[in-house]
């Protein structure tokens, strides 16, 4: 455990906010768990809700309810965290205040989001509805972002049955109900009555969750009606189990949608909250679920075809791929997570040596021919030497990575960097940037202005300088075909 890097979950769930973000953190962390350290923070999680957490995570941290919200990151996050921790958050209240106390803490951080309501600086943000054009968001240079059901967040049972074959379950004809594990506002009962007089369906079988306050009042309702079964705070493999049993389900425009989805079924949806509008469009838009209306209503045509249509549509866009996507890219987190500098010695003569003469540096340099051993050991000691230079060595988990060079004078820098062969390809040349220059930055802080030049076939090298926040500037007269980029301090 202690060799894996730790990922800090950060959601609160209760009865009036309902349990959607906990839930699909919880989903999140079910795909990580085998590779990373999942630990998840919350305030005042009932017993039934911790329980949930412990199955899937590996510890707990409970914290404590803090106002105002300008002091919630100090009570909250800021004693666990280090540059070595990933932060997981999803809850609309971390705005991008509480992002920047994270960001400042030098850890890389994940937000899942469904509003797009502030601006984002983290290193990835997850909206798993589709139909999100990005230009929705507002976000850092080097925010990644991952749209749609390509990176649902989907618990193992549902991962696993959306690579499932699938075909109408044998009579009777079950309906699936279920409305979230809150709905404060009890759409249960609500569309449990509506469909009391759909005869068609053989049995409604009603899902609740660990946070649902109208129980009570449900159990008595269906009293001495045989036509409905009551479950109340299922675990995935149950859940699954009942969908896959149920031909038809109505449900809330949120997780459990995109879960019966998976599994495959006629599902009609209905939205219970404003932040599920988005996801709502999508599954009726993309033919993933009708609009649910009262009663018979929403069954306009024979449940046999209902089904068929509807797994079509819903095969598309759920391939049992999401945790392998998602996987990666917290597998370029982690890498960030190890990532530390020190200063370039003696010892680096050779590997910066070998790190300079490769074939992809050299024919990316503005002199790109092969350097000689002799000509190297002078070049790399004057630098060593030369108070005026800056040189690091990056490393990932104590393994050489990565070079990073700054020329100072006056209150300007110029910055030359290089990633090593087998670290290309996996996002580290705008960490890289950004530490090398944060570095910089606390050990002369009176520098003003860093700029590099770069050839403009240097694609990779070019995002990197862009997603760093550099800007685009005059060209440099002695390389007037290179572009030059400027970042201001």
């Amino acid at each position: 455990m202690t060799n894996k890097t730790r990922i800090i979950f950060r959601a609160d769930g209760n009865s009036k906010i309902g349990l959607g973000h906990v839930v699909r953190s919880l989903a999140l962390a079910s795909m990580l768990r085998e590779e990373f350290e999942c630990v998840f923070a919350i305030q005042s999680p009932d017993k039934n809700l911790q329980e949930q957490i412990k199955q899937v995570c590996h510890g707990l941290i409970l914290l404590p309810f803090c106002t105002p919200e300008a002091e919630r990151f100090r009570h909250e996050l800021d004693a666990y965290l280090s540059e070595k921790e990933i932060v997981v958050l999803d809850g609309y209240h971390f705005e991008t205040a509480y992002q920047e106390s994270i960001k400042a803490k030098g850890c890389p951080f994940f937000c899942i989001d469904d509003i797009h309501r502030y601006t984002f600086i983290a290193d990835a943000v997850l909206n798993q509805a589709g139909g999100v054009a990005p230009e929705k968001y507002k976000t850092a240079p080097y925010t990644k972002l991952l749209l749609g059901p390509a990176y649902a967040l989907l618990r193992p049972p549902f991962l696993q049955a959306s690579k499932s074959g699938r075909s109408m379950p044998a009579s009777p004809l079950k309906l699936l109900l279920n409305m979230g594990g809150a709905d404060p506002e009890n759409y249960t009962l609500q569309v449990a009555t509506e469909l009391a007089g759909v005869e068609s369906i053989n049995h409604i079988e009603i899902v609740t969750g660990g946070a649902y306050k109208h129980q009570q009042a449900l159990e008595r309702w269906l009293t001495y009606k045989p036509k409905y079964k009551l479950y109340q705070n299922l675990d995935a493999t149950q859940m699954c189990q009942l969908m896959q049993e149920c031909a038809i389900a109505v449900t809330s425009a949120s997780g459990v949608a995109y879960e019966y989805a998976a599994v495959g079924g006629a599902l009609f949806v209905l939205k219970t909250a404003d932040n599920q509008q988005a996801l709502f469009e999508f599954l009726t838009d993309s033919g993933i679920a009708g609009k649910y209306e009262p009663g018979q209503k929403c069954l306009k045509q024979s449940i046999n075809q209902a089904f068929q249509e509807y797994l079509q549509a819903q095969r598309q866009y759920f391939d049992g791929q999401s945790d392998i996507r998602l996987r990666q890219v917290f597998g370029q987190l982690s890498l960030a997570a190890s990532l530390s500098l020190r200063e370039a010695t003696e010892t680096d003569l050779l590997l910066v040596y070998k790190w300079n003469n490769d074939p992809e540096v050299r024919r990316h340099s503005f002199n790109p021919e092969p350097i000689k051993p002799e000509h190297h050991t002078r070049w790399f000691q004057a630098k060593l030497a030369d108070a005026a230079c800056k040189f690091y060595i990056a490393e990932v988990a104590g393994e050489p990575a990565a070079q990073i060079r700054f020329e100072v004078k006056e209150k300007q820098a110029t910055i030359s960097y290089l990633i090593a062969e087998a670290y290309r390809g996996k996002g580290l040349g705008h960490k890289v940037l950004l530490k090398g220059v944060n570095k910089l930055k606390d050990e002369q802080p009176e520098i003003r202005q860093v700029h590099g030049l770069v050839q403009p076939e240097n694609i990779a090298s070019v995002r990197a300088f862009e997603k760093a926040g550099f800007a685009y500037a005059a060209p440099d007269p002695q390389h007037p075909q290179a572009h030059r980029f400027v970042l201001a301090l």
